[in-house]
């Protein structure tokens, strides 16, 4: 069994992907914004439940004037 990944979408944002490597149960997720760091690390058991994650935290992410925030690249 080779790796799999996804990258993670919040509408035109890649906020991050998730990796499952061979022989893993579980994929990991890798922030590519800094405002999803949270879930930097964190294993889940499907690639969308990663998805879900990721848009049940941006829900909770501050706001700027009532437009979403800018996204800002995050180079590791």
């Amino acid at each position: 069994m080779s790796s799999q990944a996804y990258i993670i979408e919040i509408g035109s944002d890649a906020v991050g992907i998730v990796v499952r490597e061979a022989g893993e149960s579980a994929f990991q997720f890798h922030s590519a914004l800094s405002a999803f760091r949270a879930l930097d690390g964190k294993k889940f058991a499907t690639a969308q439940a990663a998805q879900k994650a990721a848009l049940d935290h941006d829900a909770k992410l501050p706001r700027l004037a009532g437009r979403a925030a800018q996204p800002e690249l995050e180079f590791v």
